[in-house]
């Protein structure tokens, strides 16, 4: 029998992904909440509801009168976003999953993150500590609220995502200027490493939660075993690229003066260890060069 899940968000990059992957199994049947902006067109097991999520009982009226197997929640970003859901839903809902960061971390953690190591909220003093300190405060909220309506819950904690329709300039980045001919920003003198995570893994990450107990009052890193650098990166470029391209060399310090936007990481590591939901669900990772090859191909069809 075909569970249901409510998604709320899930227009664009992951949630777009998942929505894309999911229609095209019968084990699901998703109903989709958003502002309808990026609409989910002939996809089949999928219904798709206008609704800001800020309107909780609007959103609770519209849907059908079931309890979903899962919430599956892709955009709480502020705190308050997930406590307003659970109190609307609170009787229709079997499971919340909550898709936070990995960078909730503490950023003194050098090594492999684990999901046992620290979460710091730290003070918004610029957007992206902002973000990050909203999913900390997001995650205590999911786990306090589905404590208090018996709830389960699970917490996903990505590294960096890449693949198709992804909105932030990471791959893109260099994949637009290989494909138009443009030099290629390196590092020199760069060693910092991090990880990645498929979006199609984070899809079948989402898969296995779903009304699976094993997952239930669960936290889970997902974050592919291949520690990368710039050069490995720049590397596995030149090998999935069917067109060469000429790198421009810069130093970190050049990098940081001129403003040069690299995506990653550059003074330290940003690893986590993503074994834990392999031990528990069986999620196998995509290794990163089969991903970014098939990515480097729709990207390049973006931009030719």
């Amino acid at each position: 029998m075909a569970k249901n899940v409510l998604v709320i968000g899930g227009s664009y990059f992951a949630g777009r992904v998942f929505n894309i992957l999911t229609s095209r199994t019968d084990l699901f049947e998703l109903h989709v909440v958003n502002r309808g902006k990026a609409p989910l067109n002939n996809l089949n097991h999928v219904t798709q509801y206008q609704c800001d999520r800020h309107e909780p009982m609007k959103m609770a009226a519209l849907l059908p009168d079931i309890k979903f197997d899962a919430v599956i929640d892709f955009c709480a970003y502020k705190p308050d976003d997930i406590r307003q859901i659970i109190e609307a839903m609170k009787n229709r809902i079997g499971q919340y999953i909550f898709i936070s960061t990995s960078s909730v971390y503490d950023p003194s953690i050098t090594t492999h993150k684990k999901e046992t190591d620290p979460v710091v909220v730290t003070d918004a003093d610029n957007p992206v500590d902002e973000y990050i300190a909203s999913k900390a405060v997001l995650e205590l909220e999911c786990m306090a609220y589905c404590k208090q309506y018996g709830i389960p819950y699970t917490i996903l904690r990505p590294s960096f995502i890449y693949g198709p329709f992804n909105y932030a300039p990471r791959e893109s980045y260099y994949i637009e200027k290989i494909v138009r001919g443009k030099p290629v920003p390196v590092t020199t003198d760069c060693k910092t490493k991090f990880n990645f995570l498929y979006v199609y893994d984070l899809t079948t990450a989402l898969q296995l939660c779903v009304a699976n107990e094993k997952a239930c009052n669960q936290t889970f890193n997902l974050a592919a075993p291949e520690d990368i650098t710039y050069d490995s990166f720049i590397g596995t470029l030149e090998r999935v690229s069917d067109i060469p391209f000429t790198k421009e060399p810069h130093t970190v310090a050049e990098v940081l003066s001129d403003n040069i936007p690299l995506p990653f990481p550059l003074e330290n590591d940003d690893l986590c260890d993503g074994s834990k939901i392999t031990e528990v669900l069986g999620l196998q990772y995509t290794p990163f060069e089969e991903g970014m090859k098939k990515t480097f191909q729709i990207f390049k069809n973006v931009y030719a």
